[in-house]
Parts: structure tokens; C-alpha cells; sequence
């Protein structure tokens, strides 16, 4: 940057003086004295280091290097009036801007979509940027910086981040109607026990879901699974295509337990219970904006979690 810009009052004279062809024509233009117009004209060529104007009995004219001054004079006053305009927005309660939010594949299926409603009806100028991706990759989003707020679903927070729990979730044993696990129901019994559980191979979500950290916390080690998903979608149509038993969150299958498609298996021994977060950056304070997404959140543990069946 050139080291020795004048204030824009002066430059503003400067045109002024060029547009007008005088100091006198340009301090009527203006509404100020001659002598105010002269002097910062001479304050501006002081501190440029370049005489602008010949002055003369007919007015005053650009020099040679008083033009390339003038010509770049209009165009820092228009960078000067875009950027006084942007931060003029920026400065206003209801100025449009973005929210990015990293949010665990349950929680964003489930969960986020009420909390974005209402998020949406009270800041609508807001727009919500929603990155789903697993519990793990949620916590490094944040971690890096292209996320200032963060929901994931299970018992452990990525190291560098601090959390805030939002509400309580409990996943539930079940199996298609036809499996042989579906006589123990939760009218019947007995239980499946959790020894069987590590036993029997499961159909699992992915490495790094909250979901799998939630059994394996639970169960230790555990067979191989019947099969690993990526997606809540996936896991829930699996259960029922491959007919092997899943732990998978109450509300993501209520419907197919109301049609019968699912039956819910009692475990005797062995609770899955998770915990929802919202996950931040430790040193720092949340922005208005994840701050108020994240008071949805919390307000909303009575209707979208804390539910089982």
C-alpha cells in the first residue's frame, strides 16, 4: 500500500477542484472558504509529494503526474464508499449471512431439521449451511475452524473442543418380524442378554459414528458385523433386507415398529444410551448466531430427543 495517502476529505477536494476547474468554483460546489479548499488541496500535494493543479490566471490545471493522482483518486474513493457500504450491512441486526454447522448423520436426519425450522423462523436472514458427516469428522470441522458449531451424538468429544449436552437419546435392540428374536418383545421376554449381543454379528454403523461408539462403550468387543453402513437410512432399510438384528435409535425406526415391519428385543444387562451434543471450540465465545442455534437446540430436548420407546 502506498505509504502516504491523504485523508479522504482531501482527495474528495482534490476532485472537486479538477471537476470544477478552480479552487474558488470548487469551494462554492462545496460550501467551504477558499482558503479551506487551498489548504487541504496543499496538505493533500504535501503529503503525495506531487504538485496535482498549476495554478494560474484561468484556474487550475492537472499536472502530467496530477492526472495519474486524480485518476486514482476515483478509484480509492470507490473502494472507500463499497467497503463503508459492506461494513455499513455487516453492522445491521438484519444483515443476510451464512451459519455453517457440522452435524453427526443421526442427529442431522432426526433431529437438526426441527431445530433448523425454528432457527429459520426466528433469523431468517440467516442461512444454515449443514455439513453432515460422522461424529468424528464433526468434531474436526469444528476443530479446523470451517465450522463454529457442531451436534454429534455419543459418550466422547473430540480432544480441543469443549460441549454443551443438548438432551438424551436411548438406542434399542431390534430385529425384523421374522427373526427368532422377535417372540422375546418387550410384552414377552425373556431377554436377549448382552453376552449374546458380543456374540452375534449386528449390522453396524461405520467407524466413528456415534451410534458405534455407543454399542462398542457398551458391549466391549463385539463379533464381526453382519454388515457397517454409513448412513441411518441404510442401517434402518438393512435390518429388514438382511433379516440380522440392529441398535439403532427408537425415533429413526418408529414407523416400522408401529406397521410391525420391526419388533423391539429387550436386552437384560445392557443399557445404549447416548448423549446429544452441541461441540465448540474450547477458548472463545460463540458467535450470536450458533449461540442462538444452539439455545434452540437445548429448548427442543422435549420433543426432538430425550424420547425412547
Amino acid at each position: 500500500m502506498y505509504p502516504n495517502v491523504p485523508p479522504v476529505d482531501q482527495l474528495a477536494t482534490l476532485i472537486a477542484v479538477d471537476e470544477h476547474r478552480s479552487i474558488a468554483s470548487a469551494a462554492r460546489a462545496l460550501g467551504f472558504s477558499q482558503q479551506t479548499v487551498s489548504a487541504r488541496v496543499a496538505s493533500a500535494e504535501k503529503t503525495l509529494g506531487v504538485q496535482v493543479f498549476r495554478r494560474g490566471i484561468g484556474g487550475s490545471e492537472p499536472t502530467e503526474r496530477g492526472r495519474a493522482v486524480l485518476d486514482a483518486a476515483h478509484e480509492y474513493l470507490d473502494a472507500v464508499g463499497s467497503f463503508s457500504r459492506v461494513i455499513a450491512g455487516a453492522a445491521r441486526p438484519d444483515a443476510a449471512r451464512s451459519l455453517p454447522v457440522a452435524v453427526s448423520n443421526t442427529v442431522a436426519e432426526l433431529y437438526f431439521p426441527s431445530w433448523a425450522a425454528r432457527f429459520h423462523k426466528q433469523n431468517p436472514q440467516v442461512r444454515l449451511l449443514l455439513r453432515p458427516c460422522n461424529s468424528a469428522a464433526v468434531g474436526e470441522a469444528v476443530f479446523d475452524g470451517d465450522c463454529p458449531l457442531g451436534f454429534v451424538e455419543g459418550t466422547t468429544v473430540s480432544h480441543g473442543l469443549d460441549s454443551a449436552v443438548v438432551g438424551v437419546d436411548d438406542l434399542i435392540l431390534v430385529v425384523p418380524a421374522s427373526h427368532p428374536w422377535a417372540q422375546r418383545d418387550v410384552r414377552t421376554g425373556p431377554a436377549v442378554t448382552a453376552a449374546e449381543l458380543r456374540r452375534t454379528p449386528l449390522i453396524m454403523r461405520e467407524a466413528g459414528s456415534g451410534s458405534r461408539d455407543v454399542v462398542e462403550d457398551v458391549l466391549g468387543t463385539v463379533a464381526t458385523p453382519a454388515g457397517e453402513f454409513g448412513s441411518l437410512s441404510a442401517q434402518r432399510a438393512a435390518v429388514t433386507g438382511m433379516g440380522e438384528p440392529t441398535v439403532i435409535a427408537a425415533r429413526a425406526v418408529a414407523r416400522e415398529l408401529k406397521l410391525g415391519e420391526l419388533v423391539r428385543v429387550p436386552v437384560q444387562d445392557a443399557t445404549f444410551r447416548r448423549l446429544i451434543r452441541a461441540v465448540f471450540p474450547r477458548h472463545g465465545t460463540l458467535e450470536r448466531d450458533a449461540a442462538a442455534l444452539l439455545d434452540i437446540a437445548r429448548e427442543g430436548v422435549g420433543g426432538a430427543v430425550g424420547q425412547s420407546m
